[in-house]
């Protein structure tokens, strides 16, 4: 042995330094992807504090999910210039990944919101509220008709509006319903998708203004197709209160079959705009 063991690391504390199990590096050794910098001939290993950075680099790509024989070849053909190009190509893939991460970070975050504000509610009262205009992302109009009949195209033109609406800008997706088909029954003919969304810069998407008002505010528990109780509710409650429903009603699904098992116990928020009536 050439070299003084003392100035350098067993196996033991090498691993405990990385982080890593003692078996991690005699798997890297026995394929020939990092091996320790001088062995005895007792055939204990030393590890040189050079070959941190090769772990770490090694860590890295695995940790990218790079499988141990690229890595190996990476590292038994490495050159500045590939260096270069690999590092260049992860950061991409890294950055698609935090956009990704990123995204089920505000999914989740707006299942917090909806569950609270559901958990909050009083599913019995209808409240009048002062709202500030908020910025939304409209869809492109609904065919009413063919979406009452065809729930197969509802669905797909609900999901294609989510897929080009979510970000951590955007609220999850809700519907709008028009006043002349709520007063006509007409509870299942929607008019829009729409998300709320905190900024007015949305390149390719239109964007609407939810505006400044009074708004009638109802909880409809259950599933939708029994959701004409609630806006019997709201009319009579209009009526009652001299308020007179404005353009449209704005549906969002609060509690859904993600948080429940039975549909009767789905929550929808209702907020319609009025005014009182002359």
């Amino acid at each position: 042995m050439s070299k003084n063991p003392q100035t350098y690391f067993t196996t033991g504390e090498f691993a405990k330094l990385c982080g890593v199990n003692k078996r991690t590096l005699f798997h890297y050794d026995d394929i020939g992807l990092f091996q320790p910098a001088i062995t005895n001939d007792k055939e204990y290993r030393y590890y040189s504090h050079h070959q941190f950075d090769v772990f770490n680099i090694i860590s890295i790509l695995k940790e990218l999910k790079v499988p141990l024989k690229e890595i190996k070849l990476y590292l038994d053909e490495r050159t500045p210039e590939r260096i270069l190009e690999l590092s260049k190509q992860k950061i991409a893939e890294v950055a698609r990944e935090i956009e990704k991460l990123n995204h089920i970070k505000h999914i989740l975050e707006e299942t917090i919101v909806f569950t609270n504000q559901r958990l909050r509610a009083d599913l019995e009262k209808i409240i009048v509220e002062e709202q500030e205009e908020m910025s939304i992302i409209l869809s492109t109009l609904l065919n009413e008709e063919n979406m009452k009949e065809d729930y197969i195209k509802w669905m797909l033109a609900f999901r294609s509006f989510e897929n080009r609406t979510q970000s951590k800008e955007t609220s999850f997706v809700g519907a709008m319903i028009s006043r002349e088909n709520i007063l006509n029954s007409n509870y299942s003919n929607q008019s829009y998708f729409f998300v709320k969304t905190s900024s007015n810069r949305q390149p390719n998407l239109s964007i609407a203004i939810k505006p400044k008002g009074l708004y009638a505010v109802a909880y409809h528990p259950g599933s939708y197709e029994t959701i004409g109780r609630t806006y019997e509710k709201l009319i009579a409650f209009s009526e009652k209160n001299h308020l007179r429903m404005l353009e449209f009603a704005y549906e969002e699904y609060l509690i859904d079959e993600v948080a429940v098992k039975n549909e009767t116990e789905y929550i929808t928020r209702i907020t319609v705009g009025v005014s009182p009536s002359e």
